[in-house]
């Protein structure tokens, strides 16, 4: 043994004593000891199905003597929490505390790296947040190497393996914990493989399989990971123990990357992609859409308007009938003709339809718009309303004075009293005709003053006939309006279809 030998093995055995005499004091703390192992004890307390593979596969696997258990079924989950220190409020808590392991998901060639991601991200993120380790944190890492174990048990590998990796991420965890000064009682390490030589047994399993490199090479690219992430081991111990370090890691990378280097970014290029030209794109689409409604269009509208044009031509050639015109000196609708031979009412033609004039001299009081009593018992204006309730037309009530003057009244005029007189005989027509007319018609008044005499009023005779109430009867203008109206709208129509 040449002195530099001496030397590694002086200092491992002092690693040795240092982690027994850890141990020995940590194991006095029995209470904290109790809280951490409840926390922990979530994820199980041996891996059975680990020793159970193991045992059937390879007989010369490390099989250690407290691994972590696989996830507990329902039926089993109280069977493998086995700590006498565990209470039932400690692990209800727990459970809710701790999230689902594997939440975290990546995209790596390497299945090993693949599925211990997201413990190494959980670690790092430690390292850089600068907080004090917890035993809630101890166990959620803990679930996520559980995590770890069952992904790799599914893809096939040796209990062997697992185990090996397994070891490492504890040490490489319990080194980091150590580095930042916070490190539990316990060590991962010691806690489930109840061993405290990791940092020297996880470069023996590297040497292990350095020698089937191609067989092997997942595995090696895992302990390489480890490695570029600041696990030291046994070289943080040593004598130029990171030079011998860089000198291990450069070896590593020469056997792994050497015949197959990786491409770094510096030397990636980018090339243009050129999309596939497609037949059917939403533009294209859309066009063809609009020409189709286009189309449908102009062919529902040509034969729509072929189909129209005899009708357009039957209407263009098409005369309304003459509208129905009573001759009011021929037929007079009953009792008319006995309210003219009592000689206050008399009728004359008119442009607009008939005229009927009473003068009102025997109906108002002089000066007044009253009614006289002689005339309102004849019922007059009831009588003419009634007879011409049953046929149509609007009616205007106009009323008319003579020239003279109001001498006592000041402030009255003859146009005022042509209005009220007016108002007067039209309310007595709308009284009735409202109520025995089958016909919508509109009555209203005006006044007229002295501005439309019959004749002169120079004259006594001619002061009487001037002083008179018109009813103008509109009969048949409004339906020859409707019926105009009509025609031409129809007209204007077929002209422009």
């Amino acid at each position: 043994m040449n002195d530099f030998e001496r030397k590694i093995r002086e200092a491992l055995n002092l690693q040795r004593e240092n982690d027994d005499t850890r141990q020995q004091n940590n194991a006095l703390n029995l209470s904290h000891q109790a809280s951490l192992l409840a926390t922990t004890s979530l994820v199980g307390a041996t891996m059975a199905g680990l020793k159970k593979t193991e045992s059937s596969g390879n007989a010369h696997a490390h099989t250690p003597t407290h691994a972590l258990a696989a996830e507990p079924s329902k039926e089993s989950a109280n069977a493998d929490i086995t700590s006498p220190f565990q209470t039932e409020s400690t692990l209800l808590a727990a459970r809710n505390v701790l999230s689902r392991p594997g939440q975290t998901y990546s995209e790596w060639a390497n299945p090993l790296i693949k599925a211990a991601f997201p413990l190494i991200l959980m670690v790092e993120q430690y390292k850089k947040s600068g907080q004090r380790h917890d035993d809630i944190q101890r166990a959620q890492w803990v679930r996520e190497a559980q995590y770890f174990q069952q992904v790799l048990l599914q893809q096939g590998y040796t209990s062997e393996i697992i185990n090996h990796l397994t070891y490492l991420l504890f040490t490489w965890i319990d080194e980091t914990l150590n580095r930042n000064n916070t490190s539990a009682p316990l060590s991962l390490l010691v806690e489930y493989y109840q061993d405290a030589w990791g940092g020297e047994k996880c470069f023996d399993h590297l040497n292990q399989y350095w020698q089937s490199p191609q067989t092997h090479q997942d595995v090696l690219q895992f302990y390489d990971l480890i490695l570029s992430l600041g696990f030291y081991g046994k070289y943080a111990m040593i004598e130029r123990g990171p030079l011998l370090l860089a000198d291990l890691r450069h070896q590593l990378d020469v056997l792994l990357y050497l015949n197959h280097p990786t491409q770094t970014l510096a030397d990636a290029q980018s090339h243009r992609v050129v999309p596939k030209k497609r037949v059917i794109t939403p533009l294209r689409l859309l066009m063809f859409g609009v020409l189709a409604l286009s189309a449908i269009y102009a062919y529902a509208s040509w034969r729509l308007h072929d189909d129209a044009r005899t009708l357009r031509n039957a209407i263009l050639a098409w005369t309304p009938p003459e509208p129905r015109r009573i001759n009011i000196m021929s037929t007079l609708p009953q009792p008319l003709p006995e309210i003219l031979q009592e000689g206050w009412l008399e009728v004359r033609k008119d442009p607009q339809g008939w005229l009927l004039i009473f003068t009102s001299d025997g109906a108002f009081a002089t000066g007044k718009a009253t009614l006289l009593p002689d005339f309102v018992n004849k019922r007059n204006i009831e009588r003419l309303g009634a007879a011409l309730a049953p046929w149509p037309g609007d009616l205007e009530v106009i009323g008319h004075t003579d020239s003279e003057p109001f001498r006592k009244n000041p402030t009255q005029s003859n146009l005022i009293l042509s209005k009220e007189r007016a108002d007067t005989v039209a309310n007595k027509l709308r009284s009735v005709m409202q109520t025995n007319s089958k016909y919508q018609r509109n009555i209203d008044a005006t006044g007229k003053g002295d501005t439309d005499p019959l004749a002169e009023n120079t004259t006594e005779a001619g002061r009487k006939r001037n002083r008179r109430v018109d009813i103008l009867w509109k009969i048949g203008q409004r339906q020859d309006e409707a019926t105009q109206q009509a025609v031409e709208d129809v007209r204007a129509a077929a002209r422009n279809p």
